[in-house]
């Protein structure tokens, strides 16, 4: 007599599939759990970020109290370009814009910067000071009388060195310094690239922004769009008052094929990049540094030393020395504004 046959196949099917089933529900579990565990994190995160912007708060009131309380106002007229912004919102180049058109008018001019951002104060000499094409625009204008004078100041006290200077300028052009309340009947421009903030979770470190709506006397404060708000929600996208692009890139014809790795240290420097993508560039890499860095020629020559095409913004070039600027391979990238609603 044979031996019975004994299909074993749907109970190894079955042992199988619930050995399936078993590790999808612990991978699944596994999944969970770390999913928890971060936005646990991310929460986490969050608080301290808010805790740390109320900290911040207090030692920003606690501060404007003690060492910023209005002072009387000076002779020369003081213009004072922000915003709400910690950084990144275009201040300096629309200091450089605003700055010729008064050097245009034979107006003598002085600028005003933070010594810490020592590649701010470059970029002003470079563009303000001893330049030809402002002496140019002059004699083209008309203009007899004697070159307006300007003159760049890397300060650590604006209202210090505005008092000082006061006397030898028609104007004080002073490029950030939108916090400082010492300066009474200063004209303030601020430039928006959103609304301005209102609570206490947009600011520094847990938001971008240094200040609050109600910090400031909006009378006092002349607005300037830069993103383009719509009126209602129906409405289309508004022009911006300022528009910021990509002119030209050095070591680089238009037209050209250009694939290459953006280095920047700037405040906002997912704006530079795209920007650059309209441009034209294939962006293969970008690499981003703090704002102001010490040590960007260092992350500059480490790249080129790979035989790659860099491109860096005109502030960030500052900071490089003439061997690395002569690179063929280094491209700086031009950046022009186009003011569509002058502040004057």
């Amino acid at each position: 007599m044979s031996a019975p046959i004994i299909n074993l196949s749907p109970r190894i099917h079955s042992g199988v599939c619930n050995e399936k089933e078993n590790r999808s529900r612990h991978c699944g579990r596994e999944d969970t759990k770390e999913l928890d565990q971060k936005n646990n994190t991310a929460n986490g995160l969050s608080l301290l970020r808010l805790a740390a912007a109320v900290f911040y708060r207090i030692a920003y009131k606690l501060h404007h109290k003690l060492f910023l309380r209005p002072q009387p106002p000076l002779h020369a007229c003081v213009i004072i370009v922000g915003s709400y912004l910690a950084g990144g919102a275009g201040k300096t180049p629309f200091t450089i814009w605003l700055a010729k058109r008064f050097i245009e008018q034979g107006k003598n001019v002085a600028v005003l910067c933070h010594r810490a951002a020592w590649d701010e104060f470059i970029l002003l000499q470079k563009e303000l000071e001893s330049n030809p094409a402002q002496v140019s625009q002059l004699q083209q204008n008309g203009s007899t009388s004697t070159q307006p004078e300007v003159k760049v100041f890397a300060t650590k006290n604006r209202y210090k060195t505005a008092k000082e200077i006061q006397d030898k300028f028609n104007i004080i052009l002073c490029d950030d310094g939108f916090e400082d309340t010492r300066f009474t009947g200063a004209t303030r421009i601020c430039l928006d690239w959103q609304e301005p903030p209102q609570k206490i979770s947009s600011l520094w470190p847990a938001g971008p922004y240094r200040s609050l709506k109600q910090d400031h006397d909006e009378q006092e404060i002349i607005h300037l769009d830069c993103y383009g708000k719509k009126c209602s929600d129906d409405a289309p996208t508004a022009h911006p008052d300022i528009q910021f692009f990509i002119e030209s890139l050095t070591n680089y014809k238009h037209g050209q094929s250009l694939a290459a790795t953006v280095i920047c240290g700037l405040g906002s420097p997912q704006r530079f990049i795209k920007d650059i993508r309209a441009f034209g560039v294939v962006i293969e890499k970008s690499i981003i540094r703090p704002d102001h860095d010490k040590h960007f020629s260092q992350a500059v020559q480490a790249e080129l030393a790979q035989n790659k095409d860099i491109i860096v913004s005109q502030k960030d070039a500052c900071r490089l020395p003439q061997s690395l600027l002569a690179h063929p391979k280094l491209h700086i990238a031009i950046q022009k504004i186009n003011v569509l609603r002058s502040p004057f």
